[in-house]
């Protein structure tokens, strides 16, 4: 008989997309960083040092471009983790998966003000939850979630508040680089547990 998960997870590793080998890729790796982060939680062992993230970056580039979803997903299968891209999260998806022992890799709207996030999209992994938070591993940093700033190059073990952050990461375009708040339309990685 297995234990039950704790909440926070534990063995959840924090690997900085700001230290990559490539360095023309550190600024667009936050996704390779969050998804290697899912990897070795779920399987430790499989990457190597405090830079495991470049080698699962490696194997992220024989599928295909760093920031899709579908090359996440076939790195993940290669690994052995069978994982799918979900458009309709909320935080009941990630409690869920954080029940089941599992942590969830996000993407959200990190810059602009939390009323009106903006920028291409950026991907932190939950591995915990409160009542008001979720707590994250962030490989860029510890953002402003109100304003959209970068407060720190630590992203290790934050706290996003569930009202700020459900707001840059539940979102529905609506055009001209534009977004409104939708619930239950958050993007995350669901995987399912290691047999």
């Amino acid at each position: 008989m297995t234990a039950a998960p704790t909440n926070p997870l534990t063995g959840v590793p924090y690997y900085r997309q700001r230290d990559s080998a490539q360095l023309g890729q550190r600024d667009r790796t936050c996704f390779s960083s969050s998804c290697a982060m899912l990897l070795e939680a779920l399987k430790p062992g499989t990457l190597h040092g405090p830079n495991g993230d470049d080698q699962y970056l490696a194997t992220v580039q024989r599928f295909g471009d760093t920031t899709q979803a579908s090359a996440q997903i076939q790195a993940l299968a290669h690994y052995g983790i069978a994982a799918r891209f979900d458009q309709a999260a909320d935080f009941l998806t990630i409690e869920h998966q954080i029940a089941r022992g599992i942590p969830v890799p996000c993407g959200y709207l990190h810059r602009g003000p939390v009323h009106r996030p903006s920028g291409g999209g950026h991907w932190a992994i939950a591995y915990g939850h409160t009542r008001n938070s979720v707590i994250v591993n962030d490989p860029w940093g510890d953002p402003d979630l109100l304003t959209g700033e970068t407060i720190s190059p630590n992203g290790k073990a934050l706290h996003f508040s569930r009202e700020r952050f459900g707001r840059r990461w539940m979102v529905r375009s609506i055009g001209n680089g534009a977004y409104r708040f939708e619930p239950g339309q958050g993007w995350a990685i669901i995987a399912d547990p290691v047999r």
